[in-house]
Order: structure tokens, then C-alpha cells, then sequence
């Protein structure tokens, strides 16, 4: 993956821990959001396509942050 593409890849991702941990401070310690962003974005290591990728991990990650939050 060219060098440009994976660091703007990884400030958007950077962006959605934020959002997330703000988003679900209530529930989660920021520590549980920055490790299901970090899961769910290297369910995505190795695929050519990244365009959506940041997306797809906030997608991924908030519905395992919701999923954890109702066990509580």
C-alpha cells in the first residue's frame, strides 16, 4: 500500500477512535474503543480495496461496542 494512502488511512481511523470513545464514554473506557477500532481495522490487513475501509472498521467496531455494552 503506498505510504500516503496507509498514514491518511490511519489518521481517518485515528478520527473514529475519537468519535467512538466520545460517542460511548458512558459504556466503555477509551482503552475498549481504541482496542475495537484496532480489531476491527486489522480484520482488513492485506485486502487491496481501502477506500472504505475507515467506514467499514467504525461500522464494525461501534456494533462490537454496543454488542458489549448490553452484557453489561
Amino acid at each position: 500500500m503506498d505510504t500516503d494512502v496507509a498514514g491518511r488511512e490511519h489518521l481517518v481511523v485515528d478520527e473514529r477512535k475519537v468519535r467512538l470513545a466520545g460517542a460511548f464514554a458512558l459504556s466503555h473506557s477509551a482503552e475498549r474503543v481504541r482496542s475495537a477500532v484496532v480489531a476491527a481495522h486489522h480484520r482488513f490487513d492485506g485486502r487491496p480495496i481501502r477506500g472504505f475501509v475507515p467506514i467499514f472498521v467504525e461500522r464494525i467496531a461501534k456494533e462490537d461496542l454496543r454488542r458489549s455494552a448490553s452484557w453489561h
